[in-house]
């Protein structure tokens, strides 16, 4: 009997159609290790979970007298296995890749579990400090397939997207994350799995270091308009304008050096305008007071008493505006 007819004829012709592999993808985020603000980037400890069914890698456990195979690199499973296999890269990676573990089992039905905890940097153009310090920053990993998408299909691994509980980053803490697959044309249409998570700012140290203090500086300076003593006025006026430069220089460092104003860069600009409008103010009533005119001085002063808190008050409304 003819071979083709019990089964046993080789194929001697490439299948026309095959479906591609479904690739089950997710992302483990353990740590963020550091985030660069100037250069921005940002530092993670992940791990990359991946999951497909190759018919081409079944094989029976009386081969090996095993009920898996475990290889420990991917050069040990390609060997073992040939060259086929769903290769990827990270998109928005900026630095090596650091591998720490890396281990591939095989099942006896083809099904393939990858794993790989690493560390990198990974590039993130989205970053907006513009609303710095109550800034909420957009992080992203993303896994591009090498193989188009005849070849392999990425879909999310929902069990395996998950963020830890101790990510080691006191600045930041994660307000939302979700994955999600899409496709991207290089030079055919290829898939991309897109880990994505959002973070904002402690405030606790902005509030007491910076914003705190500056508020005490515009109170101070305020009070200044109690002081019927013009040449009394203008020496606390001076003072106070020295102090805030003293304090600007202190906090410089943890100000983030970018091309653009910030919110708080925006709030420590117009304290330092008015407060020097009101040094040059003061010494201008001491001057009218000398002149003997401080009839003038004094209705000048009931109204500033009042435009002072609303020039502050119009400032800040106009930068909530501009940066919304």
């Amino acid at each position: 009997m003819p071979a083709v007819l019990t089964g046993e004829a080789a194929p001697t012709a490439p299948r026309l159609l095959q479906e591609p592999i479904r690739v089950m993808v997710g992302f483990e985020l353990d740590q963020i290790t550091t985030v660069d603000q100037q250069a921005e980037n940002f530092g993670v400890v992940g791990n990359i979970w991946m999951r497909w069914t190759d018919p081409a890698l079944a094989f029976s456990p009386d081969e090996c007298n095993c009920q898996f195979k475990v290889y420990r690199s991917v050069e040990e499973f390609v060997s073992a296995e040939g060259q086929r296999w769903p290769e990827f890269t990270l998109f928005n990676q900026q630095e090596r890749r650091w591998t720490q573990n890396q281990i591939i089992v095989v099942r006896p039905d083809g099904t393939v579990t990858y794993y790989e905890r690493f560390w990198t940097l990974l590039q993130a153009p989205d970053f907006n400090f513009r609303q710095y310090p109550f800034d909420t920053q957009d992080f992203y990993v993303r896994i591009d397939s090498l193989y188009p998408e005849e070849f392999y299909v990425y879909v999310p691994w929902e069990e395996k997207t998950t963020v830890g509980g101790q990510l080691g980053e006191e600045e930041w803490y994660i307000t939302d994350y979700n994955a999600n697959v899409t496709s991207i044309q290089i030079n055919t249409q290829n898939s991309r799995y897109s880990f994505y998570f959002e973070a904002a700012r402690h405030l606790t140290f902005y509030v007491l270091r910076i914003l705190l203090p500056i508020l005490i500086i515009i109170l101070l300076t305020y009070v200044t308009f109690l002081l019927k003593d013009y040449g009394k006025r203008a020496d606390v006026a001076s003072a106070n304008l020295l102090l805030f430069i003293a304090f600007n220089f202190t906090i410089a460092g943890d100000l983030p050096r970018l091309g653009y104003l910030t919110f708080l860069d925006s709030i420590l600009v117009t304290t330092f305008v008015v407060t020097g409008i009101t040094v040059a103010y003061n010494l201008y009533l001491k001057w009218l007071a000398t002149e003997r005119q401080k009839e003038i001085a004094e209705k000048i002063d009931r109204v500033m008493v009042w435009l002072y808190p609303a020039t502050y008050i119009g400032a800040l409304i106009l930068i909530a505006l501009f940066f919304p």
